[in-house]
């Protein structure tokens, strides 16, 4: 039960973050498929090991440390892409983001 909650509560969290990011003028439909990419390439670093590997193994502890290393940097490195993703007005989700805080609106879209 506490897992069907927990589901919700994530599902609740994304809709209220996309709105707001829509509101904002910063929504990006390919940043959504880089996340939930990134999403599904953690959980398959860190249950993969779980899944096929003998937990009473001398190697388990070592494998599952180095899976959890390799997904902490690869969280990190998701980070520092996401914040110099390019919007479709030409700026970065920093850029948006500091505009947003001074009140100033977006520029108008460029046509490439």
């Amino acid at each position: 039960m506490w897992f069907l909650a927990a589901v919700l509560l994530q599902v609740v969290v994304i809709v209220a973050g996309i709105r707001q990011e829509e509101r904002a003028g910063v929504w990006s439909w390919s940043k959504f498929a880089f996340a939930l990419g990134f999403g599904g390439l953690e959980c398959a670093i860190l249950i993969i090991p779980v899944s096929v590997m003998n937990m009473k193994s001398p190697y388990f502890i070592p494998v599952f440390s180095t899976c959890g290393v390799i997904a902490a940097l690869n969280f990190i490195w998701m980070i520092i892409v996401a914040r110099r993703w390019k919007l479709p007005d030409g700026r970065t989700s920093i850029q948006a983001y500091r505009d947003q805080q001074a009140g100033i609106n977006a520029p108008p879209k460029r046509d490439s």
